[in-house]
């Protein structure tokens, strides 16, 4: 098949296969096809939109919820999400001295724990995500408004609504990365910002632990890209890339211990629990999530060290509409 990203149409098949290694959703093995020209690597095929579907487990989605490790698991997750905020308030920057205040739209949210973050910053949000249960949980926990649909085409914002957008680890689950940018520069102002992140195929990490990598995350992520491949396809979309960063503390480190140690993800364990109808004890759970956060702190050199050398697990870009 043609590259999904650049529109290439010679593409190599590749000899390793993947499987759903982290919710095991499905027991079907997929095959790859790497670009030799923007150098992304993709499901071949892609599943149907109706089959994608379901291999999203329920609360794929983290959120917060009752008791003291859940709620330390909370305050962590605010820390580490400050990477994020402090590069949309920078990308935000020349804007809020324009207008104020700014309004940015999350596509993919969740359940909104970003979106709390920046409105205390000054910014109007709004959320947009396929999950009705993650609009309810996003209103709960932080008051905050999330539009639902399948495709951000069916939320019909007017043109120039937004003078923000983010996509966090969203572009990777998208079998049509070019209509979603289309889509999302319609709604842009004139001089808006695009901030977007994805797992780098051309990591360390991926080099390292292959298709055990915690960035493929098959079948959910259907393009795998590197930075030129995102970066052309921001290009080619309307889009010039302002800034690129490699590093992010929120994401590197863990994705290295999850891949490593995936029966001590966090997320992973409480979907698999609440599949089996069981939950964990107390003291195991305590006793793996100090496991858990061990491993991060030991990969973390590891992944200061290959984002150093722009081969970082993530790429992080803000954008201008052109």
């Amino acid at each position: 098949m043609n590259c999904p990203v650049c529109l290439n149409p010679r593409t190599e098949r590749q000899p390793f296969t993947g499987r759903d290694l982290l919710f095991e959703t499905t027991d079907r093995t997929f095959g790859f096809s790497a670009c030799s020209s923007c150098r992304s690597l993709f499901i071949d095929p892609v599943p149907a939109e109706e089959e994608l579907a379901h291999f999203y487990p329920p609360r794929y989605w983290w959120s917060s919820s009752q008791g003291l490790l859940n709620k330390v698991e909370s305050v962590y997750r605010r820390i580490a999400l400050r990477d994020h905020v402090s590069f949309i308030v920078k990308a935000s920057k020349t804007l809020a001295e324009q207008r104020s205040p700014v309004r940015l739209l999350d596509i993919g949210c969740g359940g909104a724990t970003l979106l709390g973050a920046l409105r205390k910053k000054g910014f109007e949000v709004l959320g947009f995500d396929p999950a009705p249960e993650a609009a309810a949980i996003a209103n709960a926990d932080y008051g905050v408004e999330v539009i639902t649909g399948a495709r951000l085409q069916d939320a019909k914002f007017s043109n120039a609504s937004f003078d923000v957008v983010t996509l966090f680890h969203v572009m990777e689950h998208v079998p049509n990365p070019r209509d979603l940018l289309v889509e999302v520069r319609r709604i842009l102002q004139v001089g808006g910002r695009v901030v977007l992140q994805v797992p780098n195929i051309e990591s360390w990490q991926f080099r390292l632990c292959r298709m055990r990598w915690y960035g493929l995350d098959v079948p959910r992520h259907v393009i795998n890209y590197s930075s030129q491949s995102m970066q052309q396809l921001l290009l080619d979309s309307g889009f010039r890339a302002r800034r690129v960063c490699h590093f992010n503390f929120r994401d590197n480190a863990p994705a290295l211990a999850s891949s490593l140690f995936p029966s001590l993800d966090p997320v992973s364990r409480r979907i698999r629990s609440a599949r089996s109808c069981g939950r964990e004890s107390g003291l195991l759970s305590w006793t793996r999530h100090g496991l858990y956060l061990a491993a991060v702190a030991a990969a973390f050199p590891f992944a200061l060290l290959e984002s150093l050398a722009g081969s970082g697990a993530t790429v992080m870009i803000e954008a201008e509409k052109a």
